[in-house]
């Protein structure tokens, strides 16, 4: 053959084949976070070359094989945190999820790399061996491999204690479930009373009753007692004070009497044959003052200073406030000067905040001159009665050039005011004495019967009074009495209690009980494919009564029309179950709200609520509904109202009047390609759907951080374009999620400008158009029907397969083939959370009330 050449490719590849084919894995996976959960699957491929017949120049197989591994429906994987050796034979995948991780496919594909031109280095000869090309029908892929992630036991929601009337029946319930539906549901339920497992049947016990008797009798006895003795004596005081000074008389005293002197005048001085005059005497009087509580103060009046060659004597001085006398007159050369006045003497009474006794002094002597002699001070004057307020500070006298001062008068408290003496002249007289001076005295506050003996010398005051003394004291007595003598008896006896239980093996516990006591109560849940099996519950207790207390609930079932189904309960006998009921459109007993209230009294109430769980497709399933349990205390004639339980919502809204408190999510529906989210409890965003194009869960917002505008889900409007949106509100578009009020905010309500968190008074309920439903009670309200945006799920992507978001706070998005999102749970921050989970109801919505306590 023309331009044929010779090659060392041999044109046919090897043929590859899986020697080892992954195989399926199952491991116990976790909720959520990390944890254990891993497995690993292995897959080998080789590269054979044809040896039929013989083969005189075989092909070198000296290229590889490479390997990747894919998951279906996600395509090639890559090396992460939770996956590697994805490029090997061993593919490992860590922190496995249940449920979404359960029933993940796995594969591994296997591809030949030819060398060419034989090995690197080698080289190739005609008619040596041949390099050879890619290997046939590559690449190749393995079976596939199925990972199973066995489920988790968990409870949803635990017993809560119970109380029960003797022989009435009252029940113990657990929600508990695997946290994959795909797995058969084996749970086994073991109740256990007081600590021990038990079966069906009647238990009894012998309790230990101690019965009381009481008898009483009556004896006389002698029975020391006390009363109180008042006695009163008479007590006086007699004081003189010779400085200022003051004195605070009992509110008893009476008999008052008040002495007062003043301080006399100083003798004048004398000269060659001249002798100076005698200073005048200071007044003396004696007062009956008026009795009672009443403060006296003094200020004593002193003597004179005495005159001398040359120089006056200083005046008398009154004390503090008091009226001093006058100063002597001087005299020149060697002549005798004047005496000093005397001061006054004042008794101020704080009680009426004036003085009301002035004692005017002595006036001072006059100085003697050359063989003459000076004249004496006058003695003061009588005292003056009417009401007093100042006293007068008494003239200076008179000085002389040569011979003879005069005498200084003295302090004084009433016209007219003694002058100072005169001045004497040279060897032809002396000086004179000072003038007379008034005393004064307030006729308004005391009698003045004695104006009595001159004074000589410093003043004084000298105070006598009288008053009642009281005086009590516990005195002892003897009384006879007759008293009652109490004599108690107790008898101890063995009492037997029959405790009926049924239902051990049950979710639901059911007890009876036909004598007072308090047991305890818990339940063993197991399940053989859980990993985490068995849980034991919360502890509880059951307490059996001799008779009901009064926990009442008014229940109205309202619908389309103006009348309303009324139920009365008793919480204290049980449980109440708010459910989504079958309703008639035609004759308006549809349910589209519960309100209710308690009538007598406020009531603390404990409340489960599960969101609706949504609908499954295929072999999809629709992603749970979120359950928490809150408590707060049900206010007396409050309206409370629970919207949502009917089949669109499907997840209940629990309202304090206008204001939302509490609601849960529901799931979101499954899609033609994945499961639906879960929705979340109380605080807890809804889950993402699963799958390619599925729709995100709704975002929980903080306690108390809802807006009273809103956002209508895009479902809302899948049906008819034209419905009423507020123009504060809005409405989500696409596949996306809504968010709900608030606060109602109605229809009749807003056109009566009540605000959406307002209260509507106390009234009976009314329909969206403001009909009154007639029998509904008279409370506080403010729920406001009629627009209130629960509407929160978003709509599954036009003209696809996906699943719609499921409701809530905020609904969850719907996908365009995987399964829609959850919608979210909340609250206003008003109720205590007990317990809140993403997921944990398996059916419709509903909410249970139960008392706490």
């Amino acid at each position: 053959m023309k331009n044929s050449k010779q090659t060392t490719l041999d044109l046919n590849g090897p043929i590859l084949s899986f020697t080892s084919n992954p195989v399926g894995v199952a491991t116990t996976g976790v909720i959520s976070g990390t944890g254990s959960g891993i497995v690993t699957f292995t897959g080998i491929a080789t590269a054979t070359f044809n040896t039929i017949g013989t083969v005189t120049n075989p092909a070198s197989n000296t290229g590889y094989v490479t390997y990747r591994w894919y998951e279906v429906g996600v395509g090639a994987l890559s090396d992460s945190t939770y996956v590697t050796g994805t490029a090997t034979t061993t593919l490992t995948l860590s922190n496995l999820i249940t449920p979404s991780d359960n029933k993940r496919t796995f594969y591994l594909t296997a591809d030949y790399v030819p060398s060419a031109y034989g090995l690197p280095g080698v080289a190739v000869t005609v008619g040596s061996a041949r390099s050879t090309g890619n290997a046939i029908l590559e690449p190749i892929s393995s079976g596939i491999a199925t990972v199973t992630v066995y489920p988790l036991l968990e409870v949803v929601a635990q017993p809560t204690s119970s109380s029960a009337v003797l022989n009435n029946n009252t029940t113990f319930s657990v929600n508990a479930g695997l946290t994959d539906n795909d797995f058969s549901n084996d749970l086994i339920y073991q109740w256990y009373w007081d600590g021990v497992p038990v079966n069906d049947g009647t238990i009894t016990t012998y309790e230990t009753v101690n019965t009381t008797t009481t008898t009483t009798t009556f004896q006389t006895i002698n029975e020391t007692r006390f009363r109180t003795v008042t006695s009163s004596s008479q007590r006086s005081e007699n004081r003189t004070y010779t400085s200022d000074g003051s004195v605070t008389l009992d509110p008893s005293s009476y008999d008052v009497i008040v002495r007062v002197a003043s301080g006399s005048g100083g003798n004048g001085g004398g000269d060659n044959g001249g002798p100076g005059g005698a200073g005048g005497a200071g007044r003396f009087g004696r007062f009956f003052y008026q009795g009672g509580g009443r403060t006296l103060s003094w200020r004593i009046g002193r003597r004179g200073g005495d005159g001398r060659s040359g120089g006056g004597g200083t005046g008398g001085p009154a004390g503090t406030g008091g009226a001093d006398g006058g100063r002597g007159g001087d005299a020149g050369n060697w002549s005798g000067a004047g005496g000093g006045g005397g001061g006054a003497t004042i008794v101020y009474d704080s009680t009426v905040g004036r003085q009301t006794i002035i004692a005017a002094g002595g006036s001072g002597g006059g100085g003697g001159s050359w063989n003459r002699g000076g004249s004496n001070g006058s003695i003061a004057g009588g005292f003056g009665g009417g009401p007093i307020n100042l006293a007068s500070r008494g003239a200076d006298g008179q000085s002389a050039g040569q011979d003879g001062g005069g005498g200084g008068a003295s302090g004084g408290g009433s016209a007219p005011v003694g002058g100072g003496g005169s001045s004497g002249a040279d060897n032809q007289r002396g000086g004179t004495g000072g003038g007379q001076t008034f005393g004064a005295y307030d006729s308004g506050k005391m009698t003045f019967p004695f104006d009595g003996t001159e004074n000589f010398g410093d003043g004084y005051v000298n105070i006598e009074w009288k008053w009642t003394e009281t005086t009590t004291r516990q005195e002892p007595y003897t009384e006879t009495v007759t008293v009652p003598v109490i004599t108690t008896t107790t008898t101890t006896q063995s009492v037997p209690r029959n405790t009926t239980l049924s239902g051990t093996n049950t979710p639901t516990l059911t007890v009876r009980s036909d004598a007072v006591g308090v047991n305890t109560v818990r339940c063993l849940v197991s399940s053989a494919t859980a990993g985490n099996s068995p849980i034991l519950t919360d502890i509880v207790q059951f307490n059996s009564v001799s008779s009901a207390d009064q926990y009442n609930i008014q229940v109205e079932t309202i619908g389309v029309v103006n009348l309303a189904t009324i139920s009365s309960i008793n919480l204290f006998n049980g449980s109440y179950e708010f459910t989504i009921a079958a309703g008639d459109v035609n004759t308006g007993r549809v349910t589209n709200f519960y309100s209710f209230y308690a009538p007598d009294r406020d009531i603390a109430v404990e409340m489960d609520l599960y969101g609706g769980k949504g609908s499954d497709v295929g072999s999809y399933r629709g992603g749970e509904g979120g359950f928490s349990r809150v408590r707060f205390t049900m206010l007396r004639n409050t309206e409370y109202v629970i919207a949502g339980l009917t089949p669109s919502i499907n997840t209940p809204f629990v309202y304090r009047k206008g204001q939302l408190i509490a609601c849960v999510g529901s799931g979101g529906n499954a899609g033609a390609s994945g499961n639906g989210g879960a929705g979340g409890g109380v605080g807890v965003s809804g889950q993402n759907g699963f799958n390619m194009g599925a729709g995100s869960g709704g975002v929980a917002y903080r306690a108390g951080t809802l807006l009273t505008n809103g956002i209508f889900g895009s479902l809302y409007f899948n049906t008819t374009a034209s419905r009423l949106v507020y123009p504060d509100d809005s409405r989500a578009f696409f596949e996306s999620g809504g968010r709900t009020l608030s606060c109602t905010k109605g229809v009749y309500w807003r056109g009566q400008g009540i605000d959406p968190c307002g209260d509507v008074g106390t009234t009976q309920f009314r329909l969206s158009d403001g009909t009154v439903v007639e029998n509904t009670g008279s409370i506080t309200r403010g729920f406001k029907t009629g627009y209130n945006i629960m509407e929160t799920a978003g709509a599954a992507q036009a003209g696809s397969p996906g699943g719609n978001g499921g409701y809530g706070a905020t609904g969850g998005s719907g996908g365009n083939a995987g399964g829609g999102g959850g919608g979210s749970g909340y609250t206003d921050g008003s109720v205590t959370v007990v317990t809140t989970t993403l997921g944990g109801s398996t059916g419709n919505a509903r909410v249970i009330l139960r008392r706490v306590g």
